[in-house]
């Protein structure tokens, strides 16, 4: 049981404290509950809990981050791209602390139930493959023959939880169609892209991070020309990329769903007011919105503290 610090869930805004047992969250409320409940209770000192990080497209290769590292900068999942021996070398290394999603390349034994597989490779295909395929792709131009070949294999994308990682930035005449394509879509919010415009186009939108603090991707979801709600980019980071893998229940804080959280030292927390004209933030906590840290250019960003 911990209690004395923030805790960032929709199940109550004003959560201070949380229990886990047996590898679930038991409980979210307040300090005196907690301590009722648990009189050796552990005091955060006012740090902040929330749900583990996903990086939804690690590729690997030179530069990719180990497991180790990964675990170390917040994330509690990583969705891994690459051989099947890359991948089964990267599960091996890691620590247990971090669940892994292997996408090994089509074609191999290991991808039986889960492949990656480039645009190109994909459109030469006579067949789409019937598996939880994630498309690489590399450039606008494939963008649209990729949606184009999904267009015509709809049911089939969709039943078998086909993802698309989109390593460029994407054009807005291709937003419309990536909402409607039902297909998940994983991105870097550190380029220049229309994610208010997708999300309200509908996509299924999580991150994959170029920077080494998740914090940063969700700050670049926020701010730019195109930014979005800091819940709304919270959610990138960490539910839709649950859902994307086929984990709808995921990457929450609520009594019964898997205890995956990490701890944070913060600013301070702070609800983002929708309307930029009025204010960025706000800390007034009339809102009932959950808190989270203030992500604005000139404050340092939250810092991992080992429970």
């Amino acid at each position: 049981m911990y209690f004395g610090g923030d805790v960032y869930s929709s199940v109550d805004p004003f959560a201070t404290a949380l229990g886990a047992e047996d590898g679930k969250v038991s409980f979210i409320g307040s300090d005196e509950a907690a301590q009722a409940l648990d009189p050796e209770a552990i005091d955060l000192g006012g740090d902040f809990l929330t749900p583990g990080f996903v990086h939804a497209g690690l590729v690997l290769g030179e530069g990719a981050p180990s497991g180790v590292q990964l675990v170390e900068r917040g994330f509690s999942h990583a969705h891994v791209l690459g051989s099947a021996e890359a991948v089964a070398e990267f599960a091996a290394n890691a620590p247990e602390d971090l669940r892994i999603v292997a996408y090994p390349e089509w074609g191999t034994e290991a991808a039986a139930q889960r492949a990656t597989m480039s645009a190109e490779a994909f459109l030469a295909e006579e067949t789409p493959p019937e598996t939880a395929l994630y498309i690489s792709i590399e450039s606008n131009e494939r963008l649209g023959e990729v949606l184009d070949r999904l267009r015509d294999n709809a049911a089939l994308a969709q039943r078998n939880g086909y993802r698309l990682l989109l390593d460029f930035d994407i054009d807005e005449r291709f937003v419309t169609a990536l909402g409607n394509c039902g297909v998940a879509i994983t991105l870097d919010a550190a380029r220049p892209q229309p994610l208010a415009q997708l999300l309200s186009a509908g996509a299924q939108v999580s991150l994959t991070h170029s920077e080494e603090s998740p914090w940063a991707g969700v700050r670049f979801a926020v701010i730019g020309e195109n930014g979005i709600g800091a819940r709304a980019a919270m959610n990138t980071a960490t539910r839709f990329a649950h859902r994307a893998a086929g984990d709808p229940e995921g990457g929450v804080l609520a009594p019964g769903a898997e205890a995956d959280f990490v701890c944070w030292q913060v600013e301070r927390l702070v609800v983002q007011v929708a309307d930029a004209r009025v204010a960025a933030w706000s800390t007034d906590p009339r809102s009932g919105t959950p808190g989270l840290p203030e992500l604005s250019p000139d404050v340092p960003l939250p810092t991992r503290v080992a429970l």
